[in-house]
């Protein structure tokens, strides 16, 4: 926790921005306004880029003791996209990436963004890398060697990224790989938003609609239930129980949290074997809300859906087999 609390309080007042592997130093006085209001990641300086991105990310420690930490993202409208961008210094001219520091806690951690992106990297077959993504590991083509970036000052990066060329060059020399280097980063990204449209249906077989908004990234369950509609019969049964009603809360066990999906199934996450599992002999329209993300890979889009569909089979709500009744 003190690691993680050091490193959101460093204050990045100034920045060390240098080239690739160090050609040229340049300190930049960063003069963002610390006022947050409509920060818009397509229409501001670099500097006020840079400070936006520094202010809205935070580190999650995943291991302490292998060291082992993530960034995500502590403004609720925007969410972190992993991009991996594969570069080939081919010419020798240098993998064509300016590094900013933008923090840092003095003992080898801190917070380095990508400030302009030139040469080879500007021609990465997969994806290019963009001013502002944060770099989290670099590893060698054709090895097993990795670095982890994450969380690292500008000197750990840059040295870590020098290994790295060595590493790959060495590999192509003995003919293990081309001498490619592969980047992961994350991508600070707005978040789509999705317009959802609920026909909350009841026990008794009334039924009400409600138009909402979801950001992409919600899981569909918490996002029902925060907006106050009511997803469960407490008479539904459950799947992991035949015999008893009541749900899991949201541990994707119980199968009590069914909707079905009227418009907009590609704006939902793929099945997973366990949703699979717990809606096999339902209709295909239905989904597990609490296995269920809305706008998935940031889609945005249109969803329609209604709640308790099990309302329409009584063999759902009763103990007994559970329904294999086609949808019609």
């Amino acid at each position: 926790t003190a690691l993680v609390n050091a490193f959101l309080t460093l204050s990045p007042s100034t920045t060390k921005q240098k080239s690739e592997i160090g050609n040229r130093i340049k300190n930049v006085c960063v003069s963002a306004a610390a006022e947050d209001d409509g920060f818009d990641l397509s229409s501001c300086s670099l500097e006020e880029k840079l400070y936006g991105i520094a202010r809205r990310l935070k580190l999650e420690v995943m291991d302490l003791d292998e060291g082992i930490f993530a960034y995500d993202s502590q403004d609720n409208r925007f969410g972190l996209e992993v991009v991996h961008s594969t570069i080939l210094d081919s010419d020798g001219e240098g993998l064509g990436i300016e590094l900013t520091e933008v923090a840092s806690a003095g003992d080898g951690r801190g917070l380095v963004l990508i400030s302009n992106v030139f040469g080879a990297a500007s021609k990465a077959v997969d994806c290019v890398l963009q001013v502002g993504d944060v770099l989290t590991g670099v590893s060698v083509e054709g090895t097993d060697k990795r670095y982890r970036l994450t969380a690292l000052d500008y000197d750990r990066t840059v040295e870590d990224i020098g290994s790295a060329k060595q590493e790959a060059a060495k590999a192509a020399k003995d003919g293990r790989g081309n001498g490619a280097i592969r980047f992961e980063a994350d991508r600070l990204v707005e978040r789509a938003t999705i317009k959802v449209e609920v026909v909350e249906t009841r026990a008794d077989g009334s039924s009400s609609i409600r138009s909402i908004d979801a950001l992409a990234g919600e899981n569909l369950r918490r996002l029902l239930q925060r907006k106050g509609i009511k997803i469960y019969n407490p008479k539904s049964k459950r799947f992991d129980m035949p015999y008893a009603t009541g749900d899991c809360a949201g541990e994707g066990l119980c199968g009590t949290c069914l909707v079905k999906v009227e418009e907009g199934m590609e704006v939902l996450s793929p099945r997973e074997p366990l949703e699979d599992m717990i809606t096999r002999g339902r209709p295909l329209s239905w989904r597990a809300s609490c296995r269920t993300v809305v706008g998935y890979e940031n889609r945005p889009g249109t969803l329609k859906i209604k709640t308790q569909p099990m309302n329409d089979f009584q063999d759902e709500i009763d103990p007994g087999v559970r329904s294999v009744i086609p949808e019609t």
